[in-house]
């Protein structure tokens, strides 16, 4: 399952996490002054123990699909090393770690990384094409006070 865990790759000086799943570290999350930032990862860990996704093509097309389909406004970038990445900001009301995780698994699921974070996704998707009846993106009611939505996340209303 993707995880969240504190960083310090790129600088000392800002708040900083890898959105990671083993071996590979996919997102950076970053709080500096200009807010919450969320980026793809081109570059592995200092520390070992996480590796930069090879196919970086494949994750930033898939990333931008994501964040544009969650209304999130990605940028495609270079590093210093002239290596593109996506980068988004993220409103602080949006920084919230099932969301991210959710964010991520989205992600993972379309570069086809299989692990249990992503399998439940995908079985959340599979269950709203089961019920879904209307053609215009509705959430759909399953029980109790609890719904679907077209991105497989469940919630109350």
């Amino acid at each position: 399952m993707p995880d969240i865990e504190p960083s310090r790759k790129l600088s000392a000086d800002q708040e900083e996490y890898r959105i990671c799943s083993k071996p590979y570290v996919f997102f950076r999350l970053i709080f500096d002054k200009h807010g919450a930032r969320l980026m793809t990862a081109t570059a592995s860990e200092n520390c070992g123990g996480y590796r930069a996704f090879e196919d970086q093509k494949t994750l930033t097309a898939a990333t931008a699909r994501v964040l544009e389909d969650a209304g999130l406004h990605p940028t495609l970038k270079e590093d210093h090393a002239q290596r593109s990445y996506i980068e988004t900001p993220i409103p602080l009301d949006r920084v919230d770690r099932e969301e991210l995780v959710h964010l991520a698994s989205t992600v993972l699921l379309t570069l086809g990384i299989t692990d249990v974070q992503v399998l439940a996704l995908a079985e959340m998707l599979a269950l709203y094409d089961e019920f879904s009846v209307s053609e215009n993106d509705e959430a759909v009611y399953l029980s109790d006070g609890m719904w679907i939505t077209t991105d497989g996340k469940i919630v109350e209303k």
